[in-house]
């Protein structure tokens, strides 16, 4: 099955999908770049999900995603922007069991699509 990863760590991610999963399973997710990783089902709610690697990674390895990653082209930043309204409506919608998660995940892409889009725009001052 095909997922979208939003946000990670060195201890795990959270990845869009449209697939049903139960909490506490555990998948095999396979990112461009990175070794396979089994990982397990920390929370869902909706199409999201929080995964915890069963293995960590290094620091050395994040931080060479992370550098793969450079910057976020702008319809990288729309989603991420799009995520965090989707987020948004859902957690006013949601259950006190699913709100937290809801609220912290529309927080974060808000803040992420926000610093990517003043990144990409600093690129852009500079590059004139």
């Amino acid at each position: 099955m095909r997922a979208r990863v939003i946000d990670m760590s060195t201890n795990g991610c959270r990845i869009e999908c449209t697939s049903k999963v139960e909490d506490d399973s555990w998948i095999w997710l396979s990112i461009a770049g990175l070794e396979t990783q089994y990982c397990r089902v920390v929370w869902h709610c909706e199409e999201f999900i929080g995964l915890e690697f069963e293995r960590p990674l290094s620091e050395a390895v994040f931080n060479k995603l992370l550098a793969d990653q450079g910057q976020l082209p702008e319809t990288a930043i729309k989603e991420l922007r799009s995520i965090a309204t989707r987020t948004h409506w859902l957690a006013r919608q949601a259950t006190d069991e699913d709100i937290a998660i809801l609220a912290e995940l529309s927080r974060k892409c808000a803040v992420d699509g926000l610093v990517e889009g003043l990144r990409l725009g600093e690129g852009s001052a500079k590059s004139r």
